[in-house]
C-alpha cells in the first residue's frame, strides 16, 4: 500500500509545505545599480537585436507570438503565472529556483524531465508575453532585454503586449486551462489587468501578493487550487 492511500492528497502536501517553512531560510544576493535597478545578468549572451523597443520587430519574436496563440499545447488545466526576469534564463533567477523548491516539496517536480507536473508554469515576459518554463533556456528567451518600464512608459508597446496577453489568454482557455494562479509583482501586473479588461474570456484567477522572501502564501494557494480542481 502506498503511502498516498493511507494519507490524504491533500495532507501530504500541507505536510510538506509545513516543513518547507520549518527550514532555515537560505541567503540570496540581488545585483541593482546606482538607481536602485536591477542588474541584468545573462549566462547565455544578450543578442543585440533583441534589446530595447526594436526587440518588438524581430521575426524570432514575431514567430513566439505566434506559436502562443495558435500552436502551444498545455498539459495541464492550472497554470503558475510567474515574473519574467533580469536575469536570464529565467531558470537561473532568485525567484525561480525559491518556486522550483517549493513545488519538489509539494510533490509537483518531475524530477526526470526536469519540469513542473500537475500545474503549468508559465513566465509572464514583457517580450514573449506568455514563456513555459521548460521552453524558458531556449532562443528568445534565453537572451533579449526589454524591462517593464519601456513597456510601461510605451502607449504602443503596452497596447502591443496588453493585447497580445488577452489574446493570448482566451487561447489557452480554450485549450484547456481553467484556473490560473498569479504571482506577479506590480509592474507586471498593471500590464496583466489591462490585459484582462481586453479579453472577452479569462481562466478562474488566483492571485498571490508577491515577494522575494517568502514562498508560504503560494505554496497555500497551490495546495488550495489543487485541492479543489
Amino acid at each position: 500500500m502506498t503511502i498516498e492511500a493511507v494519507v490524504p492528497r491533500h495532507q501530504l502536501l500541507e505536510n510538506a509545505l509545513l516543513q518547507s517553512q520549518q527550514k532555515p531560510k537560505t541567503r540570496f544576493s540581488i545585483r541593482k545599480d546606482e538607481a536602485g535597478r536591477l542588474m541584468p545578468r545573462h549566462y547565455n549572451g544578450v543578442d543585440p537585436d533583441l534589446v530595447g523597443e526594436k526587440a518588438f520587430n524581430h521575426p524570432s519574436v514575431r514567430g513566439w507570438w505566434s506559436w502562443l496563440k495558435e500552436r502551444y499545447q498545455p498539459e495541464n488545466n492550472i497554470a503558475l503565472i510567474t515574473p519574467c526576469s533580469s536575469v536570464k534564463p529565467y531558470t537561473r533567477s532568485p525567484t525561480s529556483r525559491k518556486i522550483r523548491g517549493l513545488l519538489r516539496r509539494l510533490g509537483l517536480w518531475d524530477t526526470i524531465a526536469d519540469k513542473p507536473r500537475g500545474i503549468e508554469w508559465l513566465y509572464f515576459s514583457d517580450l514573449l508575453i506568455l514563456v513555459p518554463y521548460e521552453r524558458a533556456e531556449e532562443y528568445p528567451a534565453c537572451c533579449y532585454e526589454v524591462p517593464p518600464d519601456i513597456v510601461l512608459e510605451n502607449t504602443e508597446l503596452s497596447r502591443v503586449v496588453t493585447t497580445l496577453l488577452a489574446e493570448s489568454m482566451e487561447a489557452l482557455l480554450g485549450r484547456g486551462v481553467n484556473q490560473v494562479i498569479v504571482f506577479l509583482p506590480r509592474k507586471h501586473l498593471r500590464l496583466w489587468e489591462e490585459a484582462r479588461s481586453k479579453a472577452a474570456k479569462w481562466p478562474r484567477e488566483h492571485r498571490v501578493t508577491y515577494t522575494l522572501f517568502s514562498t508560504k502564501s503560494l505554496g497555500d494557494a497551490i495546495i488550495n487550487v489543487i485541492e479543489t480542481d
